[in-house]
């Protein structure tokens, strides 16, 4: 359970919208480092190449040109960015825009923007993706624009471009500004997809007493002016998405048409699970995250899970385990807890709990009642120690696989709090094709006890990876050795 995914210029503004974006066009270089932009910044990704070009360009004498060879992984992505102060005195939208050209790009490129509160938190977050638009294949220069909703509580602009997949994208000309105000009302398919996507946070969010439906109904109605498509309709959704996180909830999501197709046909997590044994005698097992609701591979995901933690209970005797969740991005729990079962063991592993109801999820010879896993294992000894590692990067459904694991008397968490999404999100599928991943209940552990924020290590591991040195994993051997 992103994204993800997930990630200017001096340009005049109206006196509601004011903004200072450097070098748009990627004209000015860094003193230090010709070869790359000023004011820009970007994330050292493998297989990508960042790299101003003088020889195709929009306007101007650079571009901004991200190749990448083939070798990163399918999923992985460059981005780039810039931070830029905003002044905006009321409820607007505004546009993020850029000329874009691609060549082969096998999987996407576009813009994306973050906006901030003044303590730099993220009150909003748009995308071409978001917004239903994908640039791939082979294209000439277009402009292509995000647009953002925007109040007072807007201080800072992180905004950018992207390259997923192979191929190379060039970006020239960066410009923001105000949409045209428009008093024409919304179009019939625009006003029932509205209707449809709030009628559905009514009824199941767990946050839905938090809003103030009728102060929001005025705002939506103004951003809903002038809009003719359901993919215009972006704006108003984002607007009710920032309400639901300002009420305090950082788990609920749009997944669009194009995304959840993906998502329904394959994982599209890069990361698999791993195993090792340490020191002759204990046994690890990574466990990433897994972004699909794919039957079939929600199969093969747990059971190779299941298959390692075979190989190595088989083949040695082992005085306990390590899971090591610290990168579990989350995703689909199910195919985690069935792999995991051997080690999670049989019986009543947590509860999604509401106002409304109280749902229990269990597992069962290889069964978790979503996934099953033929021949399951069971291992040699049930009561061996386990120690599950967390951190900040444990979200969603890494958290709810660690809810499992808790409240069994050889189990302890060690390692760093986790990210704090321990809602449960249920997907309601829009009429275009788009699902609400909405927050409908909270999770709680075999033994009843809700946790509606980070779960805490039962032994504190601050201190980081280096090299080869994993104090987490030295805390857990000591642990498991009775050190």
């Amino acid at each position: 359970m992103k994204k993800s995914i997930l990630i200017l210029f001096l340009l005049p503004f109206s006196i509601c919208v004011s903004a200072q974006i450097k070098n748009p066009g990627f004209e000015l270089l860094r003193d230090t480092l010709k070869t790359q932009p000023q004011s820009w910044n970007y994330k050292k990704t493998d297989g990508f190449v960042f790299s101003l070009d003088n020889k195709v360009r929009y306007t101007g004498n650079t571009s901004l040109r991200i190749s990448n060879n083939g070798k990163a992984n399918p999923g992985t992505f460059a981005p780039f960015s810039q931070l830029v102060a905003i002044n905006v005195t009321h409820l607007k939208k505004i546009t993020l825009s850029a000329y874009i050209k691609t060549d082969s790009v096998s999987g996407s490129a576009g813009l994306w923007c973050q906006v901030w509160d003044k303590n730099k938190k993220t009150i909003g977050f748009e995308s071409l993706q978001t917004q239903n638009v994908v640039v791939n294949g082979t294209r000439n220069w277009a402009q292509y624009s995000v647009t953002l909703v925007v109040d007072s509580n807007a201080k800072q602009l992180l905004a950018g471009g992207f390259l997923m997949g192979s191929g190379a994208v060039w970006y020239d000309d960066f410009s923001v500004g105000d949409m045209p105000g428009r008093n024409d009302p919304p179009s019939k398919e625009v006003k029932k997809f509205i209707e449809e996507f709030t009628d559905i946070i009514k009824q199941n969010a767990i946050y839905k007493d938090s809003l103030n439906w009728a102060a929001m109904q005025p705002d939506i109605d103004k951003l809903s002016k002038g809009l003719k498509t359901v993919n215009e309709a972006a704006v108003v959704t984002a607007y009710i998405m920032g309400k639901l996180r300002a009420a305090g909830d950082h788990h609920s999501f749009i997944q669009t048409r194009i995304s959840a197709e993906g998502y329904a046909k394959s994982d599209l997590d890069p990361a698999r699970p791993y195993a090792k044994l340490l020191n002759g005698k204990i046994g690890y097992i990574n466990v990433p995250g897994f972004a699909s609701i794919n039957d079939t591979a929600g199969v093969h995901f747990a059971t190779a899970i299941q298959q390692l933690i075979h190989g190595l209970d088989s083949a040695n005797v082992i005085n306990g385990w390590i899971v090591d969740l610290r990168n579990n991005s989350g995703g689909n729990m199910w195919p985690m807890i069935a792999g995991l079962g051997p080690l999670i063991g049989n019986g009543t592993l947590g509860y999604f709990v509401n106002a409304r109801y109280e749902n229990k999820w269990v597992y069962k010879n290889g069964n978790d009642g979503s996934v099953s896993v033929k021949n399951p294992y069971t291992v040699k000894s049930p009561g061996t120690k386990i120690a599950v590692l967390i951190g900040p990067g444990t979200v969603s459904s890494g958290e709810a696989t660690v809810i499992s694991f808790i409240g069994k008397p050889n189990v302890k968490l060690l390692g760093q709090p986790t990210g704090g999404y321990t809602t449960a999100n249920n997907g309601f599928k829009l009429s275009n094709g788009a699902y609400l991943y909405l927050a409908t209940s909270y999770e709680a552990d075999r033994n009843k006890k809700k946790y509606l924020g980070k779960i805490s290590p039962d032994i504190l591991v601050d201190k980081p990876a280096k090299d080869n040195n994993d104090p987490a994993i030295d805390a857990a051997t000591n642990w498991i050795m009775g050190k």
